[in-house]
């Protein structure tokens, strides 16, 4: 009877792991399907500054194998006033990945 017992238990933990892992891709999946602003220079092909996009576009993705720091340009709505910052005062992730992204364009502005 406590083998069986021991059993049943063992077979409801694995259940609820299971639950857990189908669980997780559809979270993923609604993170990436939120909206998001890229704060880069606008870039012929791959993006365009200040722009709201429902995914990132394909030209970026295949920028981002070249440069993959592109992606600290494409942020959640919510974080623009951080970026925003960090370009003012130069400085921050954004402000370096901003300053790669002109090489892309064909200059330096800094």
């Amino acid at each position: 009877m406590a083998k069986r017992k021991s059993e049943a238990v063992a077979e409801e933990i694995v259940a609820k792991e299971s639950v857990i892992e189908e669980a997780a891709p559809a979270e993923e999946e609604k993170k990436e399907q939120e909206p998001v602003m890229y704060v880069g220079p606008t870039i012929p092909g791959i993006a365009i500054q200040n722009r709201v996009y429902t995914e990132i576009p394909a030209g970026a993705q295949d920028a981002f194998k070249k440069m993959p720091e592109l992606r600290n340009l494409f942020l959640q709505i919510e974080q623009y006033p951080m970026a925003a910052q960090m370009l003012r005062e130069k400085k921050g992730f954004v402000y370096s990945a901003f300053n790669r992204a002109l090489t892309l364009k064909g200059g330096n502005k800094s």
